[in-house]
């Protein structure tokens, strides 16, 4: 009796067992299902690290907003550090202007006082001989009359001692206008040199004023500076966070091709690789770089088709906001235990193969596309050899 109850009981277990495997392990149309859990944890394990790419993306952003805040302050600041050296080149040249007014306004005053020293000369000349004609006239003139012998002698004195006095009228004339000419150069030069002062203040003003914007241009290249420099303390620490989600999905993503080869799945993998792409214009990213890309970029026209590179199974077929629409692949273990699997995002649409669907080398994956975290039609392929990125170039060979 307890041999047939322990007889029911490993038969019931081995019925409960064989339901959980065929439920975990379907053989129908060739498709390999995982359990609904691991689904979750991929959805969750790929939110956590788009998560962690968009804090560094804005990061980034941000960084980049501080760059061209700084380039732009740059730029102002030397346009006003060209205009403030122009405005002084101008204020230089005021001032020999001023200068050279200024010597031209001592010259005119010397002249000026020359002149003025002459009328006066002249004038007080003038005064003697009006003196000397006076005295003529009050006496001393009916005398040197008298001697005159004829009516010649006696005009050519009158007319002598006109034309002297009309002479001094004359030359006083003369010296007056000159004197009154110089006196309007001397005004207009006095005016000019005002208003040189005055463009002269005018343009330090304007220089002082340019140099505080300069100053203001500066400071905010210094603000900018500070800020650039918290922004990327910031963003090391969201790379690294990245970096953590990253291989925190490529973990689980090795886990999943793991399950496949720990499982009693068969399939026959063939470790010759050939390209995935027809044709491609270039390569847009190479492997690793000053980012650690771990794969490498081909840039091909939207809808080029996508080729599996090896024979295998596919593990992943879905959506992912990093990767897009994307296709992951194992192809089993070469002669010496070494696993191999190929990952192919970014495609245009849903890829054509399923999860736990067999694939040959050369059976068509997808499209070229642009979704995910993409910038352009491109193939991006990762390469995974013992479930460690690999740069695929060292085993797959680039598009014809």
């Amino acid at each position: 009796m307890i041999r047939n109850h322990s007889r029911n009981i490993v038969q019931r277990m081995s019925a409960v067992m064989m339901l959980y495997l065929f439920m975990i392990y379907s053989g129908v149309n060739g498709l390999f299902v995982l359990p609904a859990y691991a689904e979750t944890k991929q959805q969750q394990l790929e939110k956590e690290k788009q998560e962690a790419q968009s804090q560094l993306d804005n990061i980034n952003q941000k960084i980049k907003n501080h760059d061209e805040a700084i380039q732009n302050a740059k730029e102002q600041q030397a346009a006003l550090q060209t205009q403030a050296d122009l405005i002084t080149q101008q204020i230089d040249l005021i001032v020999q202007q001023i200068g050279m007014t200024q010597t031209m306004l001592q010259e005119k005053q010397a002249l000026i006082d020359e002149k003025q020293a002459e009328i006066d000369q002249r004038w007080n000349d003038f005064k003697k001989r009006m003196a000397a004609m006076q005295y003529i006239h009050d006496g001393g003139g009916i005398a040197l009359l008298s001697k005159a012998t004829n009516l010649y002698e006696l005009l050519t004195f009158n007319e002598m001692l006109k034309s002297i006095i009309e002479k001094d009228n004359k030359v006083l004339e003369e010296m007056s206008l000159t004197m009154q000419e110089l006196e309007q150069e001397k005004e207009e030069l006095t005016i000019q040199q005002v208003q040189l002062e005055s463009q002269q203040t005018q343009l330090s003003d304007k220089v002082t004023e340019l140099a505080a914007s300069i100053q203001a241009a500066n400071d905010a290249i210094d603000e900018e500076e500070a800020a650039k420099k918290a922004d990327e303390v910031a963003a090391l620490a969201a790379r690294k966070a990245l970096n953590a989600a990253a291989n925190a999905l490529d973990t689980y993503l090795r886990s999943q091709n793991n399950a496949y080869a720990n499982s009693n799945v068969k399939f026959d993998s063939s470790l010759g690789f050939i390209s995935p792409l027809p044709t491609y214009k270039y390569m847009s990213c190479a492997f690793g770089g000053p980012e650690d890309h771990k794969g490498v970029d081909w840039a091909a026209p939207g809808g080029t088709p996508i080729y599996a590179a090896a024979s295998g199974v596919v593990t992943v077929a879905k959506y992912d906001l990093s990767y897009g629409n994307y296709v992951q692949v194992y192809h089993g273990a070469d002669d010496k235990g070494i696993t191999y699997a190929t990952l192919y995002a970014h495609m245009k649409s849903r890829p054509v193969v399923s999860a736990g669907q067999k694939v040959n080398r050369g059976d068509l994956l997808g499209y070229v596309g642009n979704t995910g975290y993409s910038f352009g039609n491109h193939l991006h392929l990762e390469l995974r050899v013992n479930g460690n990125r690999t740069n695929p170039e060292n085993y797959i060979p680039r598009p014809g």
